[in-house]
């Protein structure tokens, strides 16, 4: 067989696994404001509010959801542009739905 010959390549199978992107994607750099890298000591929570949003949506459903804090640390000798110290937030959502009976699969 001749070299220059063309060579049909195969199907590649649907059910093989998607392909990364390669590793030298350029990447987007958001500037935060502080180091987040640098030293950061942890505070206590010493008490807590409850504090929910509700959203009704056009189809009746009510949508309850609140964040949850599981950890706070405070960054060493970083401060915001009025002075404030930085806190990072260690965070989780919480959330609720009540469903009109007409939009509930029966059976």
């Amino acid at each position: 067989m001749s070299k220059n010959k063309h060579r049909p390549q195969p199907i590649p199978n649907r059910q093989s696994a998607p392909v990364p992107p390669p590793s030298s994607t350029p990447t987007m750099q958001v500037s935060l404001g502080y180091d987040p890298k640098g030293p950061a000591e942890p505070i206590d929570i010493v008490s807590s509010k409850d504090g929910w949003s509700e959203f009704t949506l056009a189809d009746g459903t009510v949508i309850r959801a609140k964040a949850a804090v599981l950890d706070v640390k405070k960054m060493v000798g970083q401060y915001n542009a009025e002075g404030d110290p930085i806190y990072v937030l260690q965070l989780t959502m919480v959330n609720q739905t009540r469903i009109p009976d007409n939009l509930k699969k029966k059976g």
